[in-house]
């Protein structure tokens, strides 16, 4: 009996011991799968925390990483927890209620997440910081996020260098045409043949643009003891025929000199030649004019006046001193451009359109009675004012030839510079007296509506444009600005008296 009881004993203690391990061993469990559960939460946390910014910034640094996994890991722990305590649950009452109190600690143990401060130590997310000076493709894609206004601290700081560069981006985006830019790329229906000679036809753009400078070379030239001839052809190769970015609007710069004008000048990137055909860039500062007569009149200086320290540097161009314009050219050669043909090109130009006329002295208009002048020079009259063929003209008609330039016929502002049906390409000025002139059928107009004009400036070319037969300039004068035929006056009795 003693020994069955004893029996009974040893069994009843070795049981307990069975029971008592088993719980044990899975609170163990229990408890290093929710310790390590944690850990995962606290590595995401740290990484979702620093803000969306640093997430995408630092999938673009951490490629071993895949952060889809780390997103969809995010999505499904929220759900992971609760399971997670719910299973430990079931478990601890399996064995017995005493082992609850062991699952505090569990729970408390999640609480052990204050553990962050370790995530935060992998400064990963500073390591974005590093991306702007490296590699801004993966700054790129957080722009929306609030961590980029960091970044902006910096771009700042390259506007400030924009600013400073207003003459670079001239420099690096033109580039000035010279003398020694191929012939065809200067002057339109030219070419070099391979024989070497330099062949030019003649171009309505590059007539167009001896018009607006001819005049004015004319007297300028007459006033300097210069050939204009020659002063128009070096225009129109320096200046591509006026249609270089130096030789335009704001520039006007139809010569190419460098340096500035009245504190005025621009940046250019242009060709020079050696001396033996070889060519080489340079970076330099053109002087910059209001207008092509302003250009002109500086251009005559320069042949005036010369160098510093030599005045008469160009003293060869002067007609004193050059018997023919050829002789000018020759001259110019390697002393104003360094292009070793450049006295064949401006031989070829002045040949082509005939600028010798404008070498030529012509007497300015005489002002009549009425205080007009003609506002052709070479002209015929070709239909009076008054009835014609069961009409009424309201004007005089010029016949003269396409391209001869028009001049007011008397001081007064533009009103009015547009393309009418009939009359074509016209201008009409107002005078001081409310009288007013409209030069119509223009080839093209050189003024518009508020310019104050001259007695004798030329404001056109004449043309055949609009309602016109032939080459003409239909010419009116009205007793105010209204322009009605009532108000017409016959234009030969103003300009010619009686003697028409």
């Amino acid at each position: 009996m003693k020994k069955k009881s004893t029996y009974k004993l040893v069994s009843f203690v070795f049981l307990s011991q069975m029971l008592l391990t088993t719980p044990l061993q899975v609170l163990a469990d229990e408890q290093v799968f929710s310790a390590e559960q944690p850990a995962t939460t606290e590595n995401h946390e740290s990484f979702t925390s620093n803000d969306q910014t640093e997430t995408t910034t630092d999938s673009s640094d951490t490629t071993g990483e895949d952060n889809t996994t780390d997103t969809t890991t995010d999505g499904s722990e929220e759900t992971t927890p609760p399971s997670t305590g719910d299973s430990s649950e079931p478990t601890t009452p399996d064995t017995s209620e005493p082992t609850e109190p062991s699952t505090p600690p569990e729970e408390t143990k999640p609480t052990e997440p204050t553990k962050p401060t370790e995530p935060t130590q992998p400064s990963q997310p500073e390591k974005p910081t590093t991306p702007p000076t490296g590699g801004s493709t993966g700054e790129t894609q957080p722009t929306p996020q609030p961590s980029q206004p960091t970044p902006p601290v910096t771009a700042p700081a390259t506007p400030v260098e924009t600013t400073p560069a207003p003459a670079a981006p001239v420099v690096q985006e033109v580039r000035q045409p010279s003398a020694t830019t191929p012939i065809q790329d200067l002057v339109p229906s030219s070419q070099e043949t391979d024989e070497g000679s330099i062949h030019f036809e003649k171009d309505e753009s590059v007539e167009s643009f001896i018009r607006k400078i001819g005049e004015s070379s004319r007297e300028i030239g007459q006033e300097n003891d210069l050939y204009a001839s020659v002063m128009i052809a070096q225009a129109i190769l320096e200046s591509a025929s006026g249609q270089s970015q130096l030789a335009q609007s704001p520039n006007y710069n139809l010569f190419g000199i460098k340096g500035t004008h009245n504190g005025n000048g621009v940046t250019f990137a242009t060709q020079e030649d050696a001396g033996d055909g070889t060519l080489y860039t340079i970076q330099a500062t053109f002087r910059r004019y209001e207008n092509y007569e302003e250009s002109l009149e500086d251009y005559a200086k320069l042949m005036r006046e010369g160098l510093t320290g030599d005045s008469e540097f160009y003293s060869g161009v002067w007609k004193s001193n050059a018997e023919t314009y050829k002789e000018a050219t020759e001259f110019l050669t390697g002393r104003y451009a360094t292009d070793t043909r450049y006295n064949e090109k401006l031989n070829g130009l002045i040949e082509t359109y005939d600028l010798e006329q404008y070498d030529k002295e012509v007497a300015g208009p005489e002002i009549n009675e009425e205080g007009y002048i003609v506002p052709l020079r070479n002209f015929t009259i070709s239909s009076p004012f008054g009835p014609r063929g069961g009409e009424f003209h309201r004007g005089l008609d010029f016949a003269a030839p396409q391209g001869e330039p028009i001049y007011a016929s008397k001081a007064g502002t533009v009103i009015r510079a547009e393309f009418h049906p009939s009359w074509g390409n016209y201008v009409a000025i107002e005078h001081e007296d409310g009288t007013t002139a409209l030069y119509a059928h223009q080839q093209e107009y050189i003024v518009k509506v508020g310019d104050e004009i001259e007695q004798g400036q030329i404001i056109g070319f004449v043309g055949s444009t609009g309602n016109s037969t032939g080459s003409h300039l239909h010419f009116e004068i009205s007793r105010d600005n209204s322009l009605a035929q009532a108000q017409l006056i016959d234009p030969a009795l103003v300009l010619f008296g009686n003697n028409n």
